[in-house]
This record gives structure tokens, sequence and C-alpha cells, in this order.
């Protein structure tokens, strides 16, 4: 029996690594055991077929969204750090940059924004200066980067540390592109934006964990054109806008859900802009996507 984490799935195999870094080939002992990129494993060897994985040990945090089915699905589990990547193309979504960061949150985990591609931000009329404000005290790390022409990459290696972190974001926004810079190889299948549909197309069809730092792991997870986390109460959603925190306990109301109840000092806080706008509507879009209970 050995100690290993998952580093990959592939169909009904997973890819481990070992405490020495040896990599191997495991089947799941039971069909009802799902596990995910970053979980912690005990596995058997065997001598003639592929491992077996006995046991899928606690997880700290776990990364799950809500599909269109609104099925569960979880991403990768035991994450230190979510890196959120935006680029000018395809268009990015202040929304789903919000609802990463409550994920972020709720999971306990650091977060950060990578703006790829900035090198496009000029021609696409970003206004990078009210990007940054609004987010600048959400985040641990604001980077402005291009995989392509390689600036930003070593303030990112220094972000890293040797964090298991995961990089989230839109299909089609450089996420694989970004670890081919980081890994210093082009081994991962890289595919430019659709200039259709200008929405990206997904080429990462599974999450796979890749060692840097020399201890570190950084996790590039499939692309996205939608994100729903898995909260499944207010209060956990309202855990998840760091700025709420500072007005807890101040409304007239001690159930106020800041929709639109009187004496609500959230919602006076964003009339006074002590709350971005931006990320006020985000909380009420996302409060509408709560599941009925």
């Amino acid at each position: 029996m050995y100690l290993a984490r998952i580093i990959a799935r592939q169909g009904k195999t997973y890819i481990v690594e070992d405490q020495s870094h040896q990599q191997h080939q495991c089947h799941a002992r039971s069909q009802t055991m799902e596990a995910v990129c970053g979980d912690h494993v005990h596995c058997l060897r065997q001598h003639n077929s592929h491992d077996v994985i006995e046991e899928i040990l606690p997880r700290r945090n776990q990364i799950t969204r809500v599909d269109n089915f609104k099925r569960k699905k979880t991403l990768a589990a035991n994450i230190d750090h979510i890196f959120i990547v935006i680029s000018p193309t395809p268009e990015f979504s202040l929304l789903l940059i919000d609802k990463y960061l409550a994920c972020a949150r709720v999971s306990h985990c650091k977060a950060s924004i990578i703006i790829n591609k900035s090198e496009l931000i000029h021609d696409y009329s970003i206004n990078l200066n009210q990007l940054e404000s609004t987010y600048v005290n959400l985040v641990e790390y604001f980077i402005a980067m291009s995989a392509k022409l390689g600036y930003g990459i070593s303030t990112l290696c220094k972000a890293l540390h040797n964090d298991t972190s995961i990089l989230v974001g839109q299909s089609g926004v450089g996420k694989s592109s970004i670890i081919n810079r980081l890994m210093n190889n082009n081994d991962i299948k890289v595919m430019p934006v659709s200039d259709q549909i200008q929405q990206g197309r997904h080429t990462t069809s599974n999450a796979y964990a890749y060692r840097v730092n020399d201890g570190g792991k950084i996790i590039d997870s499939p692309g996205v054109r939608t994100f729903t986390p898995a909260f499944t109460s207010t209060e956990e959603l309202i855990t998840g806008f760091a700025e709420f925190e500072a007005f807890a306990g101040k409304c007239k109301f001690n159930d106020c859900l800041h929709i639109n109840e009187p004496g609500c000092a959230i919602r006076h806080a964003v009339d006074e802009n002590i709350i971005h706008s931006s990320r006020y509507q985000s909380y009420l879009q996302m409060s509408k996507e709560l599941p009925d209970l």
C-alpha cells in the first residue's frame, strides 16, 4: 500500500503520483469511488495489472459546480489557490469572475486573477485600471501577462509558491498556453479562439496536475462557458462575498437577504459606492441560481 495523489483521469484509469514523484496507472476498487484531480489516495500495488485505489482520503476542500442538469460535478480537491484566467478575447464576464471568487472564499482557497493576452488590452478597449480597482482588494495577485510573449510568467511563478493551484476560466483564454510557458514546453495541445462564436474551443477535456516549483502543483482545468457554484444556501453565498463581511449584523432585519429588504446595510454600501455595483449585481444573479430549499 502506498500514498499517492491523483494527477489526472483518463476514462476509468487514474494517473497517480506517489511520494517519490513516480507515476502509476490505477483503477478504483469500486465504481462508486469518484476520485478527482488533487485527491490523496491509498493505492495497492499490483504486479500484472493496474494498481488499485483502495481509499480516497478526506478532502480539505473541493471545487464543485452544478451542471445544466442540476447535477453536482467536482472538478478538483485539496486546492490552495484558484487562479481565475481572463483575456480580452473571448470577452470576459464579471459574473463568471465573481462566481469563482465566491467559490474560492467558501472553499477557504486563496484567489488571484490573471489577465492573459494582455498585449491585446488596448485593441479591445479594456479598462484595466477599472478592473483592478474592483478586484485588487479581493485577490492575492492581479497579474497582467502574455503567455504568447512570455511576460508576467516570473510573477506567476512567484505567486504559485509550493501550493496546489488550479487555473480556471472560459475556453480560449489560454490556460494551457500559460502552463506551456511555465513548463517551458509545447506538449499541451492548444487551439485558437473560434472567430465565429468568440467563446473558444475546449482543448483540455480533463483536469491535469503538473509539478512546478519543486513541490507545487498547478492543475489545468477544462474551459467553461458558464460556471455555477454548488452553493446550498443564501448564508453560504453571502460568505462568498468578502466585502459584505464588514456590514454583518448592521441590517435592520437579522434575516436580511440583501435583495429588497428595507434598512439593508449592503444595499446602502452599494449606493454609497463602498461596494462595487457590478459585484452586487453578481450577488443578485447568483441568489437567483440558488436551489429551491
